[in-house]
């Protein structure tokens, strides 16, 4: 009998230490730990990656803003020319002709000039077709005359210091040339007397733009021109000297 129970014990004992063995492999407490660090990897490796910050382009020069059909922005050069009968309604600037509708602009850059001590004399303005005709025929015997070409190689050399008649924005009646009284050549020199630095300063308040800038020949067709300014109107004025531009730059013709 004494051996039965111990054995019945012995049996009791193996059945309790396998039931508490299978529940511990069941709850096994590696796994329980590793599932939240496998969670938070995962979520870390989904984030997706800030994008690095830029800086905002500057805007490209446009004229959005401004009516390309505006009398103030018509553009005259080689490619741009006036027909033989155009006309335009002129008025009287110290001796000289002008767009009627531009010339108190004019006289108010001359008068602001003066008031600053400068001292600002017109040399050229309004033309007619005939006369500017006559000019560039002038300059053409001249070459001729000078290098010795023919009048065919001799026109195109002309007209990068003598505009073509109707290419000449003088015949628009909103060109003025400009000189003074201790400089009176029209040649790159002018670009060093008080004049001519007023006037790069200043033009864009009267509405006026240097119009054959020295960088530019290539664009505009037309040697350096310190002492020619045009009239385009303030906002337009002010907008292409800020941006160091021509009028074809401008109006997107370059």
């Amino acid at each position: 009998m004494r051996k039965v129970v111990i054995i019945g014990i012995v049996l009791l004992t193996v059945v309790m230490l396998t039931l508490l063995t299978a529940s511990w492999l069941a709850t096994d407490p590696e796994t329980e730990e590793d599932a939240p660090r496998e969670t938070a990897a995962s979520t870390d490796a989904t984030v997706s990656p800030q994008p690095e910050e830029t800086e905002t382009p500057t805007p490209t020069p446009s004229m959005l803003a401004f009516d390309r059909t505006d009398w103030r922005l018509r553009l005259v050069n080689a490619d741009n020319g006036l027909p033989a009968d155009f006309a335009v309604e002129t008025a009287e600037v110290e001796g000289y002709l002008f767009d009627a509708r531009a010339a108190d602009a004019l006289q108010s850059m001359l008068d602001g000039g003066r008031a600053d001590g400068v001292d600002l004399i017109i040399t050229s303005a309004y033309r007619t077709y005939d006369y500017q005709q006559g000019l560039f025929q002038n300059k053409v015997q001249r070459v001729m005359a000078e290098q010795g070409v023919s009048q065919t190689e001799a026109e195109p050399i002309a007209a990068m210091s003598v505009a073509r008649p109707g290419t000449s924005e003088h015949c628009l009646g909103l060109a003025v040339d400009i000189i003074t009284s201790s400089y009176t050549t029209l040649d790159s020199g002018f670009a060093e007397t008080d004049a001519a630095k007023w006037l790069y300063e200043h033009c864009a308040e009267y509405g006026f733009i240097l119009r054959y800038p020295e960088d530019k020949t290539d664009v505009t067709g037309i040697i350096y021109e310190p002492w020619h300014f045009r009239y385009v109107g303030v906002e337009a004025a002010e907008y292409i000297m800020e941006n160091g531009l021509t009028l074809e730059e401008f109006l997107g013709e370059a």
